[in-house]
């Protein structure tokens, strides 16, 4: 079986690697489709903090080929999304049998090896089977509307509320669809026009943009009183202590993303305002429930444009990426057709 492996930065090489089924309760899968991010291009640069070698890939999914004889939902030729982050069953969290609570997950990519392979040998437990009516395509972002919907359950904020979310990336116009979603109101912010102009065609009606007016249209569209939540989404390129700014007394703000740059914030702000302060980088219990999000057609997708490419110059495709990432900092998302 073949798998691409970041050996080193800037070098992605293709290897042979025997995977089978060793356990009643595992199934093997063929990847089908991959989702490719920052975090894939920011590991092939050689990022501060990456650790290499790794087979990147946090989001696939996939058709099983064959299945353990004690799986019971991973059968033969279903199509399943392969959840990437999972317990590490030895922290104290796990110990006491609280799984979900984990304080140490496991990632994809990162903690152990990704899904940028032709099959990969996995447990049942990770494999969610797709209905009919989620694409596949669609079913690559459960990861991040897993991630969101953990989000929205940490804001717990009643219907109406505002909610300040910082970033119009992927996991932003995500968020805020779901927000609506769960009748709170979310107002977007970022710097870049034409990503809010995305966020509009999603069904975001507060689209502000990170300029001299954000102060007065927040005033505006509150009441004078502020966002009570707000998100601050990883590498949207806005100032990190905006949040202490723009969300009220008492507040609470999340900083969210699949990772983290290094950070440097003025704390003074958010203390005078008592603020809640969390992060948010992932929520694998979420699944479930993300997919039946994507069948109630919760988020709109159609606006979230996707690179969508094949396999055949995987080293290439990284190389490019990597040069508009060290050049401006973004990688478009990517959907590889591993078939």
């Amino acid at each position: 079986m073949k798998i691409w492996k970041i050996l080193s930065p800037r070098t992605i090489v293709e290897e042979e690697r025997p995977d089978n089924i060793s356990a009643p309760t595992q199934a093997k899968v063929k990847i089908t489709k991959v989702l490719l991010a920052y975090p894939e291009i920011r590991a092939f640069t050689g990022a501060s903090g990456v650790r290499l070698p790794r087979v990147p890939g946090m989001f696939a999914v996939g058709v099983v080929t064959e299945a353990g004889e004690d799986c019971v939902k991973a059968e033969k030729n279903a199509r399943v999304f392969i959840n990437g982050t999972y317990a590490c069953g030895e922290c104290s969290a796990c110990r006491r049998g609280n799984a979900d609570g984990c304080l140490s997950p496991v990632v994809a990519g990162e903690d152990c090896d990704g899904f940028l392979r032709d099959f990969a040998v996995c447990e049942e437990a990770h494999l969610f089977p797709l209905p009919p009516s989620v694409s596949d395509n669609e079913a690559l972002f459960t990861g991040v509307v897993s991630l969101c919907e953990g989000i929205v359950d940490k804001l717990d904020v009643p219907k109406g509320t505002h909610v300040a979310v910082v970033g119009a990336g992927v996991t932003g116009i995500i968020l805020s669809q779901l927000l609506i979603y769960h009748q709170a109101v979310p107002i977007l912010i970022d710097a870049d026009e034409e990503k809010l102009s995305v966020a509009a065609k999603c069904g975001i009606y507060y689209t502000f943009k990170a300029d001299e007016e954000l102060m007065r249209n927040l005033n505006e569209v509150t009441g004078g009183r502020m966002a009570e939540g707000c998100v601050f989404t990883s590498f949207c390129g806005l100032a990190d202590d905006l949040p202490f700014a723009i969300t009220a007394k008492r507040g609470k703000v999340i900083y969210a993303g699949m990772e983290f740059p290094e950070m440097s914030v003025h704390l003074k702000k958010a203390l005078d305002k008592e603020l809640c302060v969390l992060g948010a980088t992932r929520d694998y219990a979420q699944c479930a429930g993300a997919i039946n999000l994507l069948v109630n057609k919760a988020v709109d997708f159609k606006p979230l444009t996707a690179e969508e490419t094949n396999a055949a110059d995987i080293p290439a495709l990284f190389n490019a990426k990597a040069q508009l990432w060290e050049k401006e900092k973004r990688a478009p998302l990517t959907i590889l057709d591993m078939i």
